[in-house]
């Protein structure tokens, strides 16, 4: 399915300190998939973050929390209900039909947080120190 861009000022996301490395999944002998024990990495190697927010929506009956997958070689931080803003944030739909019934879900994407490098040492991605 598409990946649609956000309006990051039209949504507030608060930390929630909770960051985990996402597992990387690989098909097994029946063709399942299945998690190998390994961080997954994107496309350019970096490995993959899974970033726990609340969405602040003032008009909601109930609070919402999201987990937006950043890449970044150091674990993205996030202050306990400070406010997050997550840099060219995008989210993915998709059809969830794990269930009695199918349903549309969606994963929030992003390249990172603001004032956070994705690189090690927090460099941004592409600019370490040539050794």
């Amino acid at each position: 399915m598409k990946i649609i861009p956000v309006d990051a000022s039209k949504v507030t996301f608060i930390g929630t300190g909770k960051a985990a490395a996402r597992a990387e999944y690989a098909p097994d002998a029946e063709g399942n998939s299945r998690r190998t024990g390994n961080q997954a990495r994107d496309d350019n190697g970096v490995p993959v973050w899974v970033v726990d927010v609340l969405i602040d929506d003032e008009d909601a009956d109930r609070a919402e929390i999201a987990g937006v997958r950043v890449s970044s070689h150091d674990e993205p931080v996030t202050e306990k209900w400070k406010p997050v803003r997550f840099t060219n944030l995008r989210v993915k739909p998709w059809a969830d039909s794990g269930g009695n019934f199918a349903k549309v879900a969606f994963s929030w994407l992003a390249d990172g947080i603001e004032g956070q490098g994705r690189g090690k040492g927090g460099q941004p991605h592409g600019e370490q120190n040539a050794a």
